[in-house]
């Protein structure tokens, strides 16, 4: 899979019917109501001793139409807070269905980067930082209150990822810039940890992206510039 300019943007921005079921999800609310409470409450608990993550990652893209085709991408990835309380991501791809690639994704102060080999193109994020936060802080240093600030939250039951005991979250965009694009999310928290260790991101088409964290380590030391982008001289630079 190559990155398009829309898929690059949607790496960084995460913006791939509300009113149809946004009400049911509300309605759904109550019965799970104590079990959410304590999901957001362990979020809250993790996000004030938040610095930074480290992980494996896998990214599935599922198109169901036109036609009907998954690609998959493997790497690592790397989340802190910075100095200003925005969150900073790193995404490394090492393998694309399989076969070997070098795609380096980074977004730090509302400018995001992707590095292929030959060229590095620049995204400023502008108007859509907001929504750019509210994607990242699924999981990785986010809390409960961050949550609902930017989405509906419905309990919706434990599922195993990985092997192991999740709770899954079933959020609905309050943004209406992010509702264009994205219809709802589901998040599963590893409970013991009180990070997210899935995500399911529905587009508005019906399609999907599933993203996987595994050997997840909380708060170790980054590698220096873990968040700069530095391309070697010769490097085409493309701004947008």
């Amino acid at each position: 899979m190559t990155f398009s300019h829309k898929s690059l943007a949607v790496a960084f921005l995460f913006l791939t019917g509300i009113p149809a079921w946004q009400s049911a999800a509300a309605a759904a609310q109550p019965a799970g109501q104590p079990d959410l409470d304590k999901v957001l409450a362990k979020l809250d608990a993790s996000a004030k001793t938040f610095k930074s993550a480290q992980a494996n990652v896998q990214w599935e893209t599922v198109t169901l139409a036109p036609i009907a085709d998954t690609e998959s991408q493997v790497g690592t990835v790397l989340f802190a807070r910075g100095t200003s309380g925005d969150s900073e991501v790193a995404l490394h791809f090492r393998t694309d269905n399989g076969r070997p690639i070098t795609k380096d994704l980074v977004y730090a102060g509302g400018v995001g980067k992707m590095y292929t080999p030959g060229q590095l193109t620049i995204y400023k994020v502008g108007d859509n930082r907001s929504a750019m936060e509210a994607f990242l802080t699924l999981g990785f240093g986010g809390s409960g209150l961050d949550l609902k600030k930017s989405w509906t939250v419905t309990y919706a039951g434990n599922e195993a990822v990985s092997g192991a005991q999740a709770t899954k979250l079933q959020l609905v965009p309050l943004d209406s810039k992010v509702a264009e694009s994205t219809s709802k999310v589901f998040l599963w928290i590893d409970m013991s940890k009180g990070v997210g260790v899935k995500q399911q991101r529905f587009t508005t088409d019906g399609n999907y992206v599933v993203i996987t964290y595994t050997n997840i380590n909380l708060n170790g030391k980054l590698p220096l510039g873990a968040f700069d982008l530095k391309p070697p001289k010769g490097t085409e630079i493309i701004n947008h």
